[in-house]
């Protein structure tokens, strides 16, 4: 116990490294409580009857792609088991690229091929504006797909009028999209799940009590609750378990450290019965005093 005071630093870092670095690769899946805003999402996700027609806005960027990637990812595992028609509808300039690198990661396993069961549209601007475009008149606002061929006469999209006839709208964010989705789309019918960043989740909490919002996957944390719901685990639950273990072994070495460097303290040596007194004794003569 005493030499852990002098170990090797290095050791140190390569043990939390790792702590962090195999479950990213090899998730543990650590248990977790599923939050009743995710077991709503998921809930509403899994009664979809199979065919159904979803709408998909990934509206966030780059700085929150580790948060809000693994909630994409792991809800479309879900929809695409399911055989959802997807629209990809993107309100920024990386929505298109966010969608076309989700459905060829997916797309393999779940033998899903573009323009029969997924259409991805180009960058769309305006938020607000073009939601409430895609409200009013789907058909006219979303015209051509990303490579600038007619959306409607694709096979995913066959026989849409409107944006009432999609089954569900799922936006994943870190603005207002969602708020924008909820004032504009879902008056006419489509259920709204939000997928959101952890510091934007505050934002949506009134929309989720009141019951606009349909479901709600907050941060990291509930991408991995989606994941542990639907028995996927995956990029979150990784990550989850990546925090829970390099956590632990921090303050696992926190307590050797502290119980070597206890253990490493001399302690004061005690002295023999009437050593005080020969001591002053000893003191005395050497001030040049008596002892009475």
């Amino acid at each position: 116990m005493a030499r852990l005071d002098r170990i090797d630093s290095r050791y140190i870092y390569l043990a939390v490294f790792l702590a962090v670095l195999i479950p990213l690769f090899r998730p543990i899946g650590l248990p977790i409580t599923v939050g009743q805003q995710t077991r709503d999402a998921y809930e509403l996700v899994d009664a979809l009857p199979s065919g159904a027609l979803v709408i998909m806005s990934p509206s966030f960027g780059p700085s929150s792609d580790a948060e809000v990637v693994p909630q994409m990812t792991a809800i479309m595992k879900h929809l695409m088991s399911k055989d959802a028609k997807l629209l990809w509808v993107n309100l920024n300039v990386e929505g298109s690229m966010y969608a076309t690198r989700a459905m060829d990661f997916l797309k393999d396993e779940y033998g899903y091929e573009y323009g029969t069961d997924y259409v991805i549209t180009p960058f769309l601007p305006g938020e607000q504006t073009a939601i409430a475009s895609i409200a009013s008149d789907i058909r006219k606002t979303l015209t051509v797909d990303v490579s600038g061929k007619p959306v409607w006469n694709m096979e995913a999209v066959k026989g849409v009028d409107s944006v009432s006839d999609f089954d569900l709208l799922i936006d994943f964010n870190t603005g207002d999209t969602s708020i924008y989705y909820l004032q504009q789309v879902q008056p006419k019918g489509v259920k709204v799940i939000a997928g959101a960043s952890g510091v934007t989740v505050p934002y949506l909490m009134p929309y989720l009590g009141s019951g606009q919002l349909a479901g709600l996957l907050g941060g990291l944390r509930g991408a991995a609750e989606y994941e542990m719901a639907s028995k996927t685990p995956g990029l979150a639950l990784g990550g989850m378990d990546a925090q829970s273990l390099s956590h632990a072994a921090i303050v696992v070495f926190i307590i050797l450290g502290n119980a070597a460097q206890y253990v490493a303290k001399p302690k004061p040596k005690r002295g023999k019965p009437g050593d005080d007194a020969c001591r002053a004794e000893s003191e005395n003569e050497k001030r040049g005093g008596t002892s009475k």
